[in-house]
């Protein structure tokens, strides 16, 4: 790929010094290069708990006020030859904390007449559970970090190895053929950073410092027939005691399941979810339902977790026996904001409850309000 120097300069020049534009895009002769990106702020009033939630007394509620956000900017380009492709898209973020991360960064290789396509990098495979237009909810943490936390509620989303998760490296192989949509996704690495906690069940995790690299594959498959859309995938974990709490047990022995029926047509959605997580000593089954029209949009959420056996000792983390979580979220968009085209102002709120039988903690709800600015360029 030969492109003049003076080109490029002059592509970031107009990048550096318009404040508002929609995608700058340099063609040549064989592909393009894109810039771009969004402004997302967040301004925050909502509580939060410390501590195990299942023991009246053991939890704290804390109300919180802040500001989270950050600033994306984007490039992506595409080279072709025929009907060959290489595309690749990296995402720095800017983080309002003063933070530095990144969203994608991927390489792509495809061909558009076998519909094959290999990406390699960081990224977000196909989405089993959608959340819709979920301004703010308050239940876990990261795509695949951090989702699972001792003595918390959790809800079992099928995105334990959807991606971006962490230092973890990601291998994707998909293919298109009308309204068929296969892909089988890889995510492998350390992964214990999948739990939030030093403790599975009461049980320290990886007491030794010697977890293995987990390997996860998740295939899915997807049938796009007009508005419609169903799919249905699986993830899990092939490397046997990849993680191991002090027992020597394999928590990391973990099979997920997810389904979705989707509808999408001009100012309306909808979308029905339905995941179920068999993992060491605990199942988890959560259902979905969110719709969104014109700018308004509604969801709730109900997880239903079943927890075998837990550690018996003076400090409690979790309990066994059967809980549930049920959260609703809601959320309105103001779109055009001062007759700015890019320009949009979200309104959001969630309320999430916990009940837990034989527990005394009757007090674990969560809750929350948020104002954001998305301004896109």
């Amino acid at each position: 790929m030969k492109i003049q120097l003076k080109s490029c300069v002059g592509v970031l020049s107009v990048l550096l010094a318009n404040s508002a534009f929609a995608d700058v895009v340099h063609e040549y002769e064989s592909g393009k290069l894109t810039f771009g990106g969004d402004v997302e702020l967040d301004i925050n009033a909502q509580n939060s708990q410390e501590g195990p939630i299942f023991l009246e007394g053991e939890f704290e509620n804390n109300d919180e006020y802040n500001q989270t956000g950050r600033i994306l900017l984007e490039a992506a380009g595409e080279h072709t030859s025929g009907q060959n492709y290489a595309r690749f898209k990296v995402q720095p973020l800017v983080g309002t904390d003063g933070g530095m991360g990144v969203d994608d960064a991927w390489l792509a290789l495809g061909n558009r007449d076998n519909g094959l396509e290999l990406k390699v990098g960081r990224f977000e495979a196909f989405d089993l559970f959608p959340l819709g237009q979920d301004v703010f909810v308050e239940y876990s943490g990261d795509t695949a970090n951090d989702l699972y936390s001792d003595g918390h509620g959790y809800i079992y989303q099928a995105k334990e190895g959807r991606g971006r998760g962490g230092d973890s490296g990601q291998v994707l192989l998909s293919q298109t053929r009308g309204d068929f949509y296969a892909e089988i996704s890889t995510l492998f690495g350390d992964r214990t950073n999948l739990f939030a906690s030093d403790t599975y069940h009461g049980y320290a995790i990886d007491p030794e410092n010697d977890a293995k690299n987990s390997f996860i594959v998740r295939p899915v498959m997807a049938w796009t027939p007009g508005p419609w859309t169903l799919a249905a995938g699986v993830e899990t974990n092939v490397v046997d005691d990849a993680i191991v709490d002090e027992r020597g047990e394999d928590i990391s022995d973990r099979t997920g399941y997810g389904t979705r029926l989707s509808y999408s047509l001009d100012d309306f959605s909808v979308n029905a979810n339905l995941a179920y997580l068999d993992a060491h000593e605990e199942e988890n089954l959560t259902l979905g339902l969110n719709a969104l029209w014109h700018d308004f949009g509604l969801g709730y959420i109900h997880a239903r977790n079943d927890i075998d056996s837990v550690k018996e000792s003076a400090e409690v983390i979790s309990m066994p026996g059967t809980y549930t979580s049920d959260t609703l979220y809601t959320s309105y968009r103001f779109a055009q904001v001062m007759g700015i085209d890019n320009l949009d102002i979200y309104l959001g709120a969630y309320y999430s409850k916990i009940d837990q039988k034989d527990s005394d903690g009757g007090d674990a709800d969560r809750y929350g309000g948020r104002l954001r600015f998305k301004y896109y360029f």
